[in-house]
């Protein structure tokens, strides 16, 4: 407009950009211009809307094309027929130019190339890694993921013939995640490029969950095959060939119902009321951190009637998680255990008490919902791992106040979290192995808080809508014994962003301060220490020399003479120094309470009734009663 009023654009063209973008039509800021005109407001809203909805429809993709994988892979039974399905899966979810996958020998810890998919020569599809050659047995000998954006610069070990398959190929970029089941290597999944690439972390985590599925399944068809075998061996008896059979047909169906519960993304009840109603027996799945607690097993609980040990509980499952097969616990042959595997971190324990004993085929199902159970918690976890991802990055750029809030709040809508302060802190002192576990507890009571990791334990952030009471707060901490043996101090206060750091390091300068009181566990609030803490805060270790120059030659004096000096001067300052009331309050005559005053002139040798040093007293006999009580 020549006028110097702002150009308007008309509605009929917002409409029709709109629907570009939600159609997935690529856009860019010059044919927005050209439709709209200049509306840079208008426009960068379209690219950023344009840009998330293009990146939902990819993690869609992705999620549809793992479960579409999932579902393929369980319906093939033959083995080779099964690789090449991996392979081609992993090929089609990467967009890579060669895809192939090794199966692991054991006997001879080399890499066998079973499946391929890209390669244009001989050698690839024949290929045998000899151990720890390249970048194959880096990840057989880590279980980890490996990749390098340019193979030749590598200072991995190299080997002739492993180096001519590659040069055949013209691989210059390659990435390798293992297949691990229970502690067992299957083998290893890789995606080359014949072009310099630097691998993605989108692009690791896929092809990591796909080799992950694959294990599992994996395994699953190879203990079908064992049961095949057996039929097999059986068919000289029509009876025994019938009841085979009939076993066999069962087991399809209990994997069959199992594998829609994991592709509908159902959880852990639903297995178990699958494994109840078909076994007709009980069913108890028991989480990592309760088989490590001395509580496990209860005595009132699933293992009330059945007079075993912990010992032969932990024995059964550890059996278990080293044949992959269940393990009958002590000589109860109605009682068995299956360890459910889902990852690296955590092994939890399927137990299945029946009614009556088992028959044929009952353990192997029991092993099937142990891999369900494992697939399932594999989701779950990938899924909370994602989440506590978002939540940890948005707490930290929170602290650091270093982004901006309009970022920060489109990245948080995508998780569907808030970021409408004032915040409310509390920090979780605890032992790392403990982090995950914390982390998910308390996004499952509070799905709006924000938590990231630091070195002596998490910092969590409460958004204004999230805030608590402190009897609010300490309710939900105490509801669970997850945080029993941990640390929590709370603060009550609502802090702005440009608060937050400050706020953070006063709360872990206040876990510093009670640390060195020896309080370890419980919840504390942050301003019911907040003197202790802007007094020692930057030097907790002065706590105990402060209290030991401040009331040691009293503490000295009450054990040698079993006294009671310093409870007499606590309840003497309390009572504002009124030597009657103190009298009364610690039920004794008032000669009693003058003579142990004079005691204390006596031991301590200085004028402890000046303002300032009795300030000093003060200060130490609360700490010391602090210590004391905890």
């Amino acid at each position: 407009m020549t006028d110097g009023r702002a150009e308007t654009v008309s509605v009929g063209s917002i409409a029709e950009a709109v629907s570009l973008v939600a159609r997935g039509t690529p856009v860019d800021r010059n044919s927005l211009e050209a439709e709209l005109g200049q509306q840079p407001a208008l426009i960068d809203s379209l690219l950023d809307l344009s840009t998330t909805l293009a990146r939902w429809r990819q993690k869609d993709h992705e999620r549809a094309a793992l479960l579409e994988s999932a579902s393929e892979l369980i319906q093939v039974r033959d083995t080779k027929r099964l690789l090449q399905k991996l392979v081609d899966r992993a090929k089609s979810l990467i967009g890579c130019d060669i895809a192939y996958l090794s199966e692991y020998d054991p006997a001879t810890d080399e890499l066998n190339v079973r499946a391929s998919r890209g390669a244009i020569s001989l050698q690839l599809p024949a290929l045998r890694v000899p151990p720890g050659i390249g970048l194959a047995g880096s990840v057989v000998r880590d279980r980890s993921a490996h990749w390098t954006s340019d193979y030749d610069l590598t200072q991995l070990p190299h080997e002739r013939r492993v180096d001519s398959a590659v040069r055949a190929e013209g691989m210059e970029s390659l990435l390798g995640v293992p297949m691990v089941v229970d502690g067992e290597v299957l083998g290893a999944l890789f995606a080359a490029n014949r072009y310099p690439h630097e691998f993605s972390a989108d692009e690791i985590t896929l092809l990591s969950a796909l080799a992950d599925h694959a294990s599992v399944i994996l395994k699953t068809a190879r203990l079908m095959g064992e049961l095949a075998e057996a039929a097999a061996l059986s068919a000289a008896s029509e009876e025994l060939a019938a009841a085979k059979a009939n076993t066999l047909q069962r087991l399809l169906e209990v994997e069959e119902a199992l594998t829609q519960l994991v592709l509908q993304g159902r959880g852990a009840t639903a297995v178990m009321d699958v494994i109840t109603e078909t076994l007709r027996a009980e069913v108890l799945i028991v989480d990592s951190w309760l088989l490590d607690s001395p509580e496990f097993p209860q005595e009132d609980g699933f293992f009330a009637d059945t007079r075993v040990s912990r010992q032969e509980l932990l024995t059964a499952l550890d059996t278990s998680h080293r044949t992959g097969r269940t393990a009958q616990i002590s000589n109860d042959e109605r009682l068995i255990a299956a360890s459910v595997a889902s990852n690296r971190r955590q092994h939890s324990g399927l137990f299945v008490h029946f009614h009556n004993s088992p028959k044929d085929g009952d353990h192997s199902i029991v092993a099937q919902a142990a891999q369900s159970l494992a697939l399932i918690q594999m989701n779950e976890q990938s899924r909370a791992d994602a989440e506590n991802r978002v939540r940890g990055e948005l707490a930290v750029d929170l602290i650091a106040d270093a982004r901006g809030l309009d970022e920060l709040r489109a990245r948080a809508r995508s998780s569907n979290l808030t970021l409408a302060g004032p915040w409310q802190l509390l920090v979780v002192q605890a032992g790392p192995n403990d982090f995950d576990r914390i982390g998910s507890h308390l996004a499952r009571l509070e799905p709006r808080v924000l938590i990231t990791q630091r070195s002596p334990g998490l910092t969590v952030l409460l958004p204004r809508s999230a805030h608590r009471t402190r009897t609010q707060m300490e309710q939900l901490l105490t509801s669970s014994d997850i945080l029993r043996e941990s640390l929590v101090v709370v603060s009550d206060t609502g802090f702005q962003r440009a608060q937050l750091r400050t706020a953070e390091d006063e709360l872990w300068s206040c876990v510093r301060v009670l640390n060195s009181l020896s309080i370890t566990s419980g919840v504390r609030p942050a301003e019911d220490f907040a003197p202790y803490t802007a007094m020692f805060g930057s030097a907790p270790e002065h706590v105990e020399r402060f209290m030991e120059r401040m009331l040691g030659p009293l503490h000295r004096w009450d054990r040698r003479q079993s006294a009671d000096l310093v409870t007499t001067l606590r309840t003497y300052f309390d009572h504002s120094g009124s030597i009657r009331r103190t009298a009364t309050a610690l039920s004794v005559h008032i000669n009693t309470v003058k003579l142990r005053l004079e005691r204390i002139d006596t031991v301590l040798d200085v004028d402890w009734r000046a303002p300032e040093y009795a300030f000093r007293l003060q200060v130490a006999l609360r700490l010391d009663q602090l210590q004391r009580t905890n």
